[in-house]
């Protein structure tokens, strides 16, 4: 029933919310199943951000194709008995699965009419990273360098972060480098094998997911520079934010976090970020996050629900 406020003024109830999904490997399938039960509650999007596999998971919330992409990459991951296998190499394949793997769970679970139909704005960052060079000795040097040289910085500062000790080794090899993020948005979304390239950009995490390029440029995991995308939303409206890893806040200052709804698992993932050979923690992390959603869903609809003052604010 209406309230008399509504009757008179003929508004909406509930907000239209921005989501941001952390990039997580297969973490991530947590960020799917709380993704497809905040659409199955009827909560209203209007704006989403992805990052790395995160970018992945909003696609397959606006494909609605959750469940059906769970059990695709079950099928797949159910196959694949090594995440690294030499034998691969001498079959002129890579030795990791999991880019092949990952395209193919894209494609599969993309449906790009209802992603465009959904009139929710996208928001995709990459890290572009370094021009590609004509000699290609020079081209692999480079590329080992940055790829050493970046993966130390990160290891280094999750460890930091973990201890809450200020650290800035990443920030370091960004200017070193020159590294710039970029972002990509729905205009970049015009048919699905750019999409699949786009989030394959944002997922390039060399040697498991090959430095991924286009135009002459080379990509790293947007997480880099910043795994939960809170930024490009206005800090007055609500925002929920899904997440895995207690470091991945930190630095964020509070008017980013402000009107901010947080899903963080309520027990330990039983998949690791790269593990393709566990198509049980897959549906493990899908299902808590369908579970953890469902327990909270009281605190959502509150949370989306629109008041009266909410009006007189705007």
């Amino acid at each position: 029933m209406l309230s008399f406020a509504q009757k008179i003024f003929n508004f909406p109830d509930n907000h239209e919310i921005s989501l941001a999904v952390a990039g997580g490997g297969c973490k991530a399938f947590y960020a799917l199943g709380v993704g497809y039960k905040l659409r199955t509650f009827g909560v209203k999007f209007k704006r989403m951000s992805g990052v790395s596999a995160g970018a992945a998971m909003i696609l397959g919330i606006l494909s609605e194709t959750e469940e059906a992409s769970v059990e695709y990459i079950e099928s797949l991951t159910r196959r694949n008995e090594k995440n690294f296998d030499l034998t691969r190499i001498l079959k002129g394949e890579r030795p990791f699965p999991h880019e092949s793997i990952y395209r193919r769970t894209i494609r599969y679970g993309l449906n790009l009419e209802k992603v465009h139909s959904s009139g929710v704005e996208i928001y995709i960052p990459a890290v572009a990273a370094l021009p590609k060079r004509k000699d290609k000795l020079g081209d692999l040097i480079n590329k080992a360098k940055l790829i050493s040289q970046t993966a130390s910085a990160y290891i280094l500062d999750e460890k930091d972060k973990e201890k809450g000790i200020p650290c800035n080794r990443v920030q370091k090899i960004i200017e070193k480098w020159n590294l710039k993020e970029i972002i990509y948005t729905n205009k970049d979304l015009y048919n699905p094998a750019i999409v699949e390239q786009i989030i394959l950009n944002s997922s390039s995490i060399p040697p498991v997911v090959a430095f991924q390029s286009k135009d002459e440029l080379y990509f790293l995991d947007g997480g880099l520079i910043n795994n939960l995308l809170l930024e490009v939303f206005p800090h007055h409206e609500k925002k929920i934010a899904i997440y895995y890893e207690k470091t991945t806040l930190m630095g964020k200052s509070p008017e980013v976090l402000e009107n901010t709804l947080f899903f963080y698992p309520s027990r330990e993932l039983q998949i690791t970020t790269f593990d393709y050979t566990n198509p049980e923690g897959l549906i493990d992390a899908f299902e808590l996050g369908k579970k953890d959603a469902e327990d909270r869903k009281n605190e959502v609809l509150a949370f989306c629900r629109k008041t009266f003052m909410d009006y007189l604010l705007v």
